[in-house]
C-alpha cells in the first residue's frame, strides 16, 4: 500500500495549491522521483504546465502533458499516467491509488476542498491506510 500525505495549506485559493505543488513536484522530482499531478480537468492541467514555467524563474523542472515515453519526469494530466508520486488534484480517489509508491493530497483552506479532502482521507482509512497529515503555513 501507498504512504499517502495530506498537505493542509493555512490559505485558500487556487494559486496556493498550484505553488505548492510545483515546490512539491520540483522536490520529488530532485530526489529522484517521477511524478503524476492528476489534474481535475485539462484547463487545470494547463495552468499548471505554465506555473511550472515561472514558479521558479531560475531554475528548469522538466514536465509535460504526456510522459513522452518516460522522458518526462513530471506528466501533468487528469488521466491516468506514470509516477512513482501521485499529487492527487482532483475530488476523488484516483484510479489504481493502491498501485503508487506515494500519494500527495493538497487541501487548501477553501470549504469545497477541505469537505472533499476529508472524503478522501476517510476512503484511505476505510482501505486499511492511515495517512500522514503535514500543517503548511506561509
Amino acid at each position: 500500500m501507498p504512504r499517502i500525505d495530506f498537505y493542509i495549506l493555512d490559505r485558500g485559493g487556487d494559486d496556493a495549491r498550484e505553488h505548492f505543488c510545483c515546490r512539491l513536484a520540483a522536490r520529488a522530482w530532485q530526489q529522484g522521483l517521477d511524478v503524476h499531478i492528476r489534474t481535475a480537468d485539462e484547463a487545470s492541467a494547463q495552468r499548471l504546465d505554465e506555473a511550472l514555467w515561472t514558479f521558479e524563474p531560475e531554475s528548469f523542472i522538466p514536465h509535460g502533458q504526456s510522459s513522452q515515453d518516460g522522458h518526462n519526469p513530471i506528466v501533468i494530466h487528469p488521466d491516468p499516467a506514470p509516477g512513482r508520486l501521485l499529487i492527487n488534484l482532483g475530488e476523488d480517489l484516483p484510479a489504481q491509488w493502491s498501485e503508487r509508491e506515494r500519494i500527495a493530497e493538497i487541501i487548501t483552506a477553501d470549504e469545497a476542498v477541505r469537505r472533499a479532502g476529508r472524503q478522501r482521507y476517510r476512503d484511505y482509512q476505510q482501505a486499511g491506510i492511515d495517512p500522514r497529515t503535514h500543517r503548511i503555513e506561509h
